[in-house]
């Protein structure tokens, strides 16, 4: 070396540069004729998304997990041969631990982030996960994939542009977007982006949406906004329904099935302006049922029947479920009927709080039915959500195997299931739930994060819930998730909202398909930010 640089050091004038490339050159030479051992299983790194040769356009997951015998200590990501940033790791992956049982936190091997393809130029691309290890070790992996858009003008003449069938509109500092906006007779979802040299707005995405199909919802009259009645089982049921803004008899709309409270009404959900607004702007139609309870005697409050409460309809009222308990739901010692008297005379404890006239799982499916038969509805897409009471009443629906036939998703607001009603969706398909509870909830408590006992009310009535980690948990176990750590938190875009969730599971989409999100609040909707998180969540949900 010596030699080298005394000969470097006599080089003067306009060689030198050219001296220096050559001796680099000779120097790599040498370095890449030494033998360097083969990376074995001391550091192992797999890429999982993106998939090689896969085409994205969208934000989608970029995922994968690594594990060493010194432990990890990065993952950093490359784009195009350019670094881009380190991922967040440790994911919960028992399925690397079983594997790996012998390397430090293989468990929580897990790397994760949304990813926003978007970004990236339209062709082909290059990402690079790179893992250091803390003994100095590197292990790479190189997948290709490609970025694709519609970037066109497409529009012949503006006199066939028609925007009220826009379902949602979005506006950003630097872009708008639009959806279902028709021409010529075809929907598209369009992307404009606002270009600063000219001042105004550049169409960079169109998006062909599917053509309408004449299926159930599509084949009979057309009804309008407003208040009906069908026949259930020989009793005349009530309904509210909202229709989107723009609404056309021809287009498929999603639905949802808006369960009220105990003593609510159809206009629990729909007399509230942000409900409507999100709904007309994402296109969804939205029907609020009146539960029965009016026609017990003594009981103007319309309730739901369910599991748990139901003990005029399923039983004495004891839950079987619970060895050695003979008061299941409640404390019937505290007070003798809790001033909800929908039972009395039918049930056998003083708890009930339902009316025990009909089957409500059967009046669900009359009423999405009678539906389908009046207006233009997307049957991949029906969901369902309840609050409080209707909440409770969510997680018997989900349940029932005849409602995979029926719904993509369903949210529960503030309701839980009673004391000992764990089970998960009787199929094994399992059911998309979003739980959204309160913290300061004194009514249906969700207890503690990560506690699977069961909680009671602190209001002065002594009734007992399933707590809100021991039902997710058994859902998402159900749905094939990894629940062999405590589940993880998720950035759904709200404020002041926790939510998590458990990892790899089946048919995972953007968020994991069982959530528990919590807010520090009581028993209170706060429509104005879970409505949109729970459309949010169906969103990413069909049949």
């Amino acid at each position: 070396m010596l030699q080298i640089l005394d000969r470097e050091s006599s080089v003067t004038g306009m060689n030198l540069d050219r001296e220096k490339q050559r001796l680099r050159r000779f120097a790599m030479s040498v370095i890449c004729s030494v033998s360097v051992p083969a990376l074995a299983d001391s550091l192992v790194l797999t890429l999982e998304e993106p998939q090689a040769g896969g085409t994205y356009t969208g934000i989608s997951n970029l995922r994968g997990w690594a594990v060493a015998e010194s432990g990890i200590d990065k993952i950093e990501l490359d784009i195009d041969g350019v670094y881009a940033y380190d991922i967040p790791m440790g994911g919960s992956r028992g399925d690397v631990g079983s594997a790996y049982p012998d390397f430090p936190n293989a468990s929580q091997s897990g790397f994760s982030m949304a990813f926003n393809y978007k970004a990236l130029a339209v062709g082909s691309h290059q990402v690079t996960a790179r893992a250091l290890s803390k003994d100095g070790a590197v292990a790479t992996q190189q997948v290709q994939f490609t970025v694709d858009r519609f970037v066109s003008s497409f529009i012949a003449d503006p006199d066939e542009v028609d925007i009220s069938a826009v379902s949602d509109v979005t506006l950003t500092k630097s872009a708008l977007q639009l959806k279902g906006l028709r021409v010529e007779g075809q929907n598209f979802d369009v992307a404009l982006s606002f270009d600063t040299a000219t001042q105004g707005f550049e169409l960079t995405e169109i998006t062909p949406q599917e053509s309408p199909t004449a299926g159930v919802g599509c084949s009979g009259p057309s009804r309008t906004a407003g208040e009906y009645t069908l026949n259930s089982q020989g009793v005349e049921r009530a309904f509210r329904v909202h229709t989107p803004t723009g609404y056309a008899s021809e287009t498929e709309y999603p639905l949802i099935i808006a369960f009220h409270g105990w003593g609510g009404d159809t206009g629990e959900f729909l007399d509230n302006a942000v409900v409507r607004s999100e709904s007309d702007q994402r296109g969804y139609i939205v029907v609020a049922p009146l539960g029965l309870g009016q026609e017990e005697p003594g009981n103007p409050l319309a309730s739901w029947s369910f599991s748990g409460s139901t003990t005029g309809l399923d039983g004495d009222g004891l839950n079987a479920l619970v060895p050695n308990d003979s008061s299941a739901i409640c404390d019937d010692t505290v007070t003798a009927d809790y001033g909800y008297p929908s039972c009395q005379g039918t049930a056998e404890n003083g708890c009930s709080w339902t009316q025990c006239t009909t089957d409500d799982f059967q009046f669900t499916a009359d009423l999405v039915a009678d539906i389908q038969q009046h207006y233009c509805v997307d049957t991949d897409r029906i969901y369902a959500l309840g609050g409080s009471n209707g909440g409770m009443f969510i997680w018997d629906l989900a349940r029932e195997e005849s409602s995979l036939g029926i719904f993509a998703a369903m949210a529960s607001l503030i309701g839980l299931p009673h004391r000992g009603y764990l089970a998960p969706p009787t199929a094994m398909a399992g059911m998309p739930v979003m739980s959204i509870t309160g913290s300061r909830d004194r009514t249906v408590p969700p207890g503690d994060w990560n506690e699977i006992s069961f909680t009671t009310t602190t209001d002065g009535d002594r009734y007992y819930y399933t707590g809100a980690t021991a039902i997710t948990k058994s859902w998402a176990e159900a749905y094939g998730c990894d629940t062999s750590s405590a589940a993880e938190p998720i950035d759904v875009g709200a404020p002041d909202v926790d939510c998590r969730g458990w990892s790899f599971c089946r048919g995972e989409t953007q968020w994991p398909p069982v959530l528990d999100c919590r807010r520090d609040m009581g028993h209170t909707y706060g429509l104005s930010w879970s409505w949109p998180l729970v459309l949010d969540f169906f969103d990413q949900h069909s049949r």
